[in-house]
């Protein structure tokens, strides 16, 4: 066969598995599935491997985020506030880091293995004392805990700095220089604490 015909027959295979998937019974309510990926009202891509197997907590908060119910945001707020304040975290920090990183989307995965609202990895929650599963890092409460637990000890050997709490956030507690993409996280999180 020539290289077209494969082609075709893979492109043929590959839009036929995924017309499997998209069509699956797992997918959220008011989610459409095209060849790029599936997506809700809004726009936003929606992962729907991911979506389809989230406890009941976080599908509510997913879907309330699809019909634009305030309590959303306010719900994750409080939960912010919570733990932030246990960690000795500032506030616009903390809140700017989750708007960062998931934009207050609790079913969002980062490339490299980070989950939830404040995309922290299985690995790093268990590190400080998580002992569940990554399915379980979806649920704000928990992931909100951890990624602050792990934010605050940033914070405290960042010796307070936005900058220097954000390269130890991103980079790791044990970062000392500043690199570009700690460089560009930190001028997100000013940008969204100057409003």
């Amino acid at each position: 066969m020539n290289r077209l015909t494969c082609g075709a027959i893979a492109l043929g295979l590959g839009l036929s598995s995924f017309a499997a998937i998209a069509t699956a019974g797992d997918i959220p309510a008011g989610v459409r599935c095209y060849l790029l990926g599936c997506f809700d009202a809004d726009g936003n891509k929606v992962d729907t491997i991911k979506t389809g197997s989230l406890a009941a907590e976080g599908a509510a908060a997913i879907e309330a985020a699809r019909k634009g119910e305030g309590s959303h945001r306010n719900d994750i707020d409080e939960i912010i506030d919570k733990h932030a304040k246990a960690n000795g975290v500032p506030l616009p920090i903390a809140r700017a880091v989750v708007r960062i990183e998931s934009n207050y989307r609790v079913n969002t995965r980062g490339s490299a293995g980070e989950v939830g609202l404040m995309q922290i990895k299985p690995a790093t929650a268990r590190l400080i004392g998580y002992r569940g599963s990554v399915k379980g890092l979806f649920d704000p409460e928990t992931n909100i805990r951890y990624g602050m637990k792990y934010l605050g000890m940033a914070h405290e050997r960042g010796d307070g700095s936005i900058c220097n709490t954000i390269l130890k956030y991103n980079a790791g507690h044990a970062a000392r220089r500043m690199n570009p993409v700690s460089r560009a996280y930190c001028s997100k999180v000013k940008h969204v604490i100057d409003g």
